[in-house]
């Protein structure tokens, strides 16, 4: 498996920065956070980039269920916040990732696109996001915490060896910046010219 190097990561996420407006919400849904108001930015987030499948399920959302499986997941979130992407042995907290990941990924609205970003806010230093395009790019069909766990051992993999020293953004973010530019985009270009 590849590893990239940190020159190729910084012109990735530059491109990102010039291309995708919407990344300049993401430092709104961190700072939310830091506020105390996780919920809002968690909503904020699913309605701007997990907006395909969040938008059919508006209507209809449990805003109170959500609520509660939030607040079920944080003892679990609580116990990974001081793991890091770039030192954290995936094999050892998989039980962790795959409660976190099944409890949130059956929630209408949130699903499998939506929960790796979700579990990012939380963590933002341990958790790689993903949608479709990435994920089925890296070989994972189904979108189950399984693959999750596959797919951030993978990333690891690439990236982990990666000396990043931005403090406006984490090492797991700027993995998704990569993976949406040379993936997410390329296949939606694919997409407009058929």
């Amino acid at each position: 498996m590849m590893k990239l190097s940190l020159d190729e990561l910084e012109k990735k996420c530059a491109e990102f920065k010039e291309l995708e407006k919407r990344g300049t919400l993401y430092p709104m849904f961190l700072n939310m956070i830091k506020k105390g108001f996780e919920i809002e930015a968690m909503l904020f987030i699913l309605s701007t980039w997990n907006f395909a499948t969040f938008r059919y399920a508006i209507k209809t959302f449990d805003i109170n269920g959500f609520k509660g499986v939030i607040n079920k997941c944080k003892p679990i979130f609580n116990k990974l916040k001081n793991e890091t992407f770039e030192e954290t042995d995936f094999n050892k907290i998989q039980s962790e990732i795959k409660y976190i990941y099944d409890s949130l990924s059956i929630i209408k609205g949130v699903k499998y696109t939506g929960t790796p970003k979700l579990m990012h806010l939380k963590n933002p230093r341990l958790f790689v996001m993903w949608d479709s395009y990435i994920k089925r790019k890296y070989g994972y069909k189904k979108g189950t915490a399984e693959e999750y766990i596959q797919f951030l051992k993978q990333m690891q993999t690439i990236f982990g060896d990666i000396e990043w020293k931005d403090k406006n953004k984490t090492l797991p973010k700027a993995v998704d910046e990569y993976n949406y530019i040379t993936i997410t985009l390329e296949e939606m270009k694919k997409k407009k010219s058929v």
